[in-house]
């Protein structure tokens, strides 16, 4: 442990050393394949300036690049441009000093193909280094989830002697969003003062009404913004952090912007907030995490987990880095949300029990595809609960946990939501389309939430299609097809 302790504190010089050595590997790997594995004699002398001309003036370029701040930024695919444009500066340097240096009696027959070379196995081995982590996980571990425990998932670690005191300030995360502006809304409810941070990507509609609010602060911004993130959590006693790229649709539109914002960036801000003494964090993750199940069973927390979607993936990325930070000092909370319904001052029509009702009004007619895929539901208002109970709980409960978040009742087939529409909307046709693969399918077991916070759902899905269909019929949504309303558009 101590060992890790200090490389943890000197990661910046090892990555460093490290660079120094994969350029001193580059030059020879490109000298051996230029040569065919048998460099002449005469050559070694140019092996060993174009060595030390690359080892003196690369690392020296990566820096002006930022290769060496904290590395696992480069866990996104965004950041390759920017080791490519490091390492291309760094062959250009190289080049350019050859060029003029031509005349000298030394560097007469240096043989140029080498520069092409040294820059493409630099890039490789640099990219290799900053990604391992990541190649880690994906190739050589190759699994999801969170780790087991044979008691009901208390980690190991948790403590009855955790800070029991009750929080004040809230930071929420991702606070304008079809759940944070209805939890936002609960907590001002109930007295907190209350910091929303949003990079408002959807306007500002779902939360101005609040901005007179004396106990309610606003601030635009990314939550990868470090210095900016250090001076918000000034006075934080919890963080509640919703922000993410949500839907799968969303997430492949975008695939380095969700892995940044679901992954980098909350794993950065739970380390920010361990590092400021901010015990209490709740993290919003998803029932479908567990993607593809059998259907006979019904999944408790501590299930494998088998993510078939790119959104599901990015949450567990998130989930295993929080895990790793739990301890006494540090208790966050995961709550894996069921598919979310209902009316929100932020709404979306991309939900599948929001977007069938829509269609029902509409077109009269709605579309089931498969239909015999599991899915948990859970009202917007019940799941804006399930977090407040989580702050409110003591620490002792709910540090260092996962819970599911719904009820046992709430899992439906899809083709039931089709048929709950129905009854509510008695003039919709059902068309169902077969051939159509989803392999998303899962019975979540809620009994955890249920006895440690003793939540269950309020709503169901039927009172989630009346509030939906009432809310069209009155008008409230002018433009059902307006691109606000689903994320993947935005």
């Amino acid at each position: 442990m101590e060992i890790i302790k200090i490389i943890k504190r000197h990661l910046k010089l090892i990555f460093f050393v490290s660079d120094i050595a994969l350029i001193i590997l580059a030059c020879a790997l490109a000298f051996i394949l230029r040569f065919d594995a048998r460099i002449p004699e005469a050559r070694f002398d140019d092996l060993l300036i174009f060595a030390i001309i690359a080892v003196f003036s690369t690392p020296a370029i990566f820096y002006l690049f930022n290769l060496y701040k904290a590395p696992w930024s480069y866990l996104s695919l965004t950041d390759l441009p920017d080791i490519a444009k490091g390492v291309a500066a760094s062959a250009l340097f190289i080049g350019t000093l050859l060029y003029f240096s031509r005349h000298e009696p030394s560097l007469e027959e240096f043989p140029r193909s080498v520069i092409f070379l040294y820059a493409l196995l630099l890039f490789f081995l640099v990219s290799g280094l900053r990604f391992s982590k990541r190649i880690y996980w994906q190739l050589i571990r190759g699994e999801s989830g969170a780790p087991h425990s044979s008691k009901d998932q208390v980690l190991s670690f948790a403590s009855q002697a955790l800070n029991n005191n009750k929080p004040k300030n809230i930071l929420v995360t991702g606070g304008a969003g079809y759940i944070g502006s209805v939890l936002t809304r609960k907590l001002l409810e109930r007295g907190y003062n209350v910091k929303v941070i949003d990079e408002l990507l959807f306007g500002n509609d779902s939360i101005k009404e609040l901005f007179d609010n004396p106990n309610f602060k606003f601030v635009q911004a990314n939550i990868l913004d470090s210095d900016f993130m250090s001076q918000t959590l000034f006075n934080i006693d919890a963080v509640i952090n919703l922000a993410a790229i949500v839907g799968e649709a969303a997430c492949l539109s975008k695939k380095d912007l969700a892995l940044k914002t679901n992954y980098l960036g909350s794993v950065y801000l739970a380390r920010l907030c361990k590092s400021l003494g901010i015990k209490r964090f709740i993290q919003a993750s998803t029932c479908s995490a567990y993607g593809q199940q059998d259907d006979e069973n019904i999944v408790p927390e501590p299930s494998r987990l088998f993510p078939v979607d790119f959104y599901g993936e990015t949450k567990i990325y998130a989930e295993r880095e929080l895990i790793k930070l739990m301890d006494d000092n540090f208790n966050p909370t995961i709550l894996r949300f069921s598919t979310v319904y209902g009316l929100s001052p932020r709404m979306r029509f991309d939900l599948v029990v929001n977007a069938l009702t829509k269609k029902a009004v509409k077109d009269k007619e709605i579309f089931i595809f498969g239909g015999e895929q599991w899915r948990p539901l859970a009202h917007v208002d019940d799941v804006a609960d399930s977090v407040i109970l989580a702050l409110e709980a003591s620490l002792s409960k709910v540090g260092n946990q996962i819970f599911n978040v719904g009820s046992n009742t709430e899992n439906y087939l899809i083709s039931q939501i089709g048929e709950i529409v129905k009854e509510c909307i008695p003039d919709t046709e059902i068309k169902k389309i077969q051939g159509v693969e989803d392999k998303r399918s899962y019975k979540v077991d809620f009994t955890k939430i249920e006895k440690v916070l003793n939540f269950k759902n309020k709503k169901r899905v039927k009172d989630g299609v009346i509030e939906i269909r009432d809310a069209i019929n009155s008008g409230r949504f002018p433009n059902l097809e307006d691109k606000i309303y689903y994320n993947h558009l935005i």
